[in-house]
């Protein structure tokens, strides 16, 4: 079976959208599943729908990667959006062909700092992971190339500094799952010129002329299908090993000026790309609806007796479980507008549903307690302000996540935790795991969860303060200790 190409295509007689060939214009640090299964997605229907006539070239931002792969492909691939959107299962296939080709720096870095004097270079995006947006002090201005991602950026913003007499600076769309990811980069970028004394002319040119965007983006990705991969090539009839799969819900949010629309018309395109002065309200949105409800329900869940999202979703108690907590307790402690909140919630009910991805509730777990803190606690915090009582789901959900915890000792880095007769791992800090395996069985449940949730315990602050918030957990992690975690939420859901 021949490889894809564009001449494989042409021989083929494909009758599908491609662009062969265009001006290079955007830049992507970043090579794998989930920049071709988002953001290249989303340029290659703006280049079909509005004529955007835009070619990426992508950097592979480590040694080892994809772009000899890709280059063999001529940047071509196929991207498989399933899921349910509506209330429908859909299983949509598209050519992707936006991107023109890949550079590998480790062994081409000259190809690399030439993109920098190409006049239509305008945008630079990356995905290097949330490990790729560090100041390592180690890095070099002569190095070739530097090895952390603000390192090469800044030689590449300096090579495109005094390539021009009055260098056009770069629109940069950071995608690492970072808070603040664009000012981050930023700021290790402007650490990096001090670093090498590169003048103040320069890092002045950074900070007027750049645009460092912060962005929040929303899209699982599945990558590589490896069980399904020899019959999807059979069907199209070559040989593709860069196929991608994604869940059809996608939405990038981007932090920055109102003339990014006209640059970028995403939104003209019928995409969900949303421009915006402040992400951080969608942020707030995603993490307490979307990963709330994940950490909110999945120990409990599990303990319940299920092992995935989508499992979750099949059953009546679990399912009622979930929406109770998003859409009567979640929702309601959120200032955003509330037809946003319910759509959005929608979309994150139908998303847990995709039986196309098997989300396991243990990979959930990994640590719960800081996730709890971040995504949970902030609900639980705000819907007491406003009704002067706490919510009783996520309320429950500390309970339940003691009750995970309670394990009875610690192996291989893990604490060893039970459901019935079956051990399941239990995995946080080191601390965290260090307080369960020496607490648990000493302490009763109203001591453990005053240390636990005191003020010298994991939480920020002292969750005890708030009234009846250590006697309702003690008294449900005591019934869930006695009388089973099944029994205990059918009964609490049964009488919500």
């Amino acid at each position: 079976m021949r490889r894809l190409s564009y001449e494989t295509l042409r021989e083929a007689g494909n009758q599908e959208y491609v662009l062969e060939t265009a001006p290079e214009r955007i830049l992507q640090f970043g090579e794998g599943n989930f920049l071709r299964g988002f953001a290249d997605y989303f340029i290659d229907l703006l280049n079909e729908r509005l004529g955007f006539h835009s070619k990426v070239a992508v950097v592979q931002p480590i040694e080892r990667g994809l772009a000899q792969e890709i280059n063999r492909q001529d940047g071509l691939y196929q991207l498989y959006l399933r899921g349910i959107e509506n209330g429908r299962e859909i299983n949509r296939r598209r050519l992707i062909s936006c991107i023109g080709r890949a550079i590998n720096p480790y062994t081409d870095f000259e190809a690399l700092l030439l993109t920098a004097h190409n006049p239509d270079m305008r945008f630079i995006l990356s995905n290097t992971t949330e490990a790729g947006i560090v100041f390592d002090p180690n890095c070099n201005f002569d190095d070739t190339p530097p090895e952390s991602f603000p390192a090469k950026l800044t030689r590449l913003l300096f090579e495109r500094f005094t390539a021009f007499v009055k260098a056009e600076g770069y629109v940069l769309l950071s995608c690492e799952l970072i808070d603040n990811n664009g000012a981050e980069l930023k700021k290790h970028v402007l650490r990096h010129a001090d670093r090498w004394k590169l003048g103040r002319e320069f890092s002045d040119w950074v900070q007027n002329e750049n645009i460092f965007c912060s962005t929040l983006v929303d899209r699982i990705v599945t990558g590589y299908p490896k069980e399904e991969a020899e019959r999807l090539n059979s069907e199209n009839g070559y040989e593709d090993t860069l196929l991608d799969t994604a869940e059809a819900f996608g939405l990038w949010v981007i932090e920055g000026p109102a003339s990014l629309e006209n640059e970028l018309p995403f939104a003209e395109a019928g995409l969900p790309v949303i421009f915006t002065e402040d992400h951080t309200p969608y942020k707030r949105r995603k993490v307490r609806i979307l990963n709330g409800a994940h950490t909110a329900a999945a120990l409990a869940a599990y303990l319940y007796g299920e092992t995935t999202v989508r499992g979750c979703m099949e059953n009546p108690v679990l399912s009622k479980l979930i929406h109770s907590i998003v859409f009567q307790e979640v929702i309601p402690s959120l200032s955003l507008p509330a037809e946003g909140l319910k759509s959005f919630a929608d979309a994150v009910m139908e998303r847990f549903k995709n039986p196309y991805i098997d989300h396991r509730l243990l990979d959930i777990s990994l640590n719960s307690v800081s996730k709890w803190n971040a995504r949970v606690k902030p609900t639980m915090i705000d819907y007491y302000e406003k009704n002067r009582c706490l919510p009783q789901f996520t309320t429950f959900s500390f309970a339940a996540l003691m009750a995970f915890y309670c394990g009875t000792g610690l192996r291989n880095g893990f604490l060893v935790g039970h459901r019935g007769e079956e051990e399941y791992p239990i995995r946080d800090s080191a601390e965290v795991l260090e307080f369960f395996a020496e607490n648990c069985g000493k302490l009763d449940s109203r001591r453990l969860v005053e240390k636990f949730a005191g003020p010298e315990g994991f939480f920020d602050e002292d969750l005890t303060v708030y009234p009846g918030f250590t006697d309702k957990t003690a008294d449900w992690l005591d019934a869930i200790r006695s009388r089973g975690m099944k029994r205990v939420l059918d009964e609490i859901v049964t009488n919500q």
